[in-house]
């Protein structure tokens, strides 16, 4: 009895996963052109910002270097005014790196959000084409298995590519 009921529902089961895709959203957006060339306009920023800051963190360690080799030959009043100009340049420092990673974080999602748009676009389009009961994000928590031919992620990036 048990034996039929499986070969029994195992073809409804078949039929089923044919109404379910999945997509790697992540995927696609990092591997489509526009992902692509976005990532390039981040990292271009981000090297930016790093070569802004480069020079400060360089000039706080020189400062920090000269300060040990010091310590021992400055009188007091001098020692504390270098370990106060010390602590306030850290503390500019640390700001302007708070405020660079700010503004990358910003940045991305204005380089990130329109395409991100475009790709739940593409694929509500592709659901409706192909007679997708459901499309799932493989990268989402809970998609622990699923079946490689049933991942349309490649299928979407070259319809956002092509748009």
């Amino acid at each position: 009895v048990v034996l039929s009921l499986m070969l029994v529902s195992g073809p409804s089961l078949a039929q089923e996963k044919g109404g379910i895709a999945f997509v790697d959203i992540r995927k696609a957006l990092f591997t489509s052109k526009e992902g692509r060339s976005a990532q390039k306009q981040f990292a271009d920023l981000e090297e930016d910002k790093r070569a802004t800051l480069t020079p400060l963190r360089d000039e706080i360690a020189r400062m920090g270097e000269e300060f040990e080799r010091q310590k021992y030959v400055l009188s007091e009043s001098a020692l504390s005014e270098k370990r106060l100009d010390l602590m306030k340049r850290q503390r500019d420092m640390e700001r302007d790196v708070r405020a660079a990673e700010d503004e990358l974080e910003l940045e991305q999602v204005r380089l990130l959000q329109p395409i991100q748009k475009k790709i739940v676009e593409v694929i509500q389009a592709l659901g409706k084409e192909k007679g997708f009961s459901m499309i799932l994000d493989r990268g989402a928590q809970g998609v622990v298995y699923h079946e490689e031919s049933l991942d349309i992620t490649d299928l979407v990036v070259k319809r956002l590519n092509e748009s």
